[in-house]
């Protein structure tokens, strides 16, 4: 008995149950590592934009005392 698949994609059936189990593994995959790659691609991105924007517009000093003075202002706010 050979196996069948839900799908025709192909004319020879060995060749749709193929195709079938890579979508498959492919989805799982993505379920698996989509969401921790999304996340380290924003990383990036910021960091990116911070290393081209941010730094060379200020000194490091007057930056961490500005981003030191927002966390202040936002713990006296709750």
């Amino acid at each position: 008995m050979e196996p069948t698949t839900t799908f025709n994609y192909y004319d020879d059936p060995k060749d749709n149950l193929a195709f079938e189990r890579c979508v498959e593994v492919m989805s799982r995959l993505m379920m698996k590592y989509g969401p921790a790659l999304l996340e380290k691609m924003e990383r990036e991105k910021l960091d990116a934009f911070i290393r081209a924007e941010i730094e060379p517009a200020a000194d490091s000093v007057r930056l961490s005392k500005r981003l030191l003075g927002y966390c202040q202002l936002m713990k006296d706010r709750k």
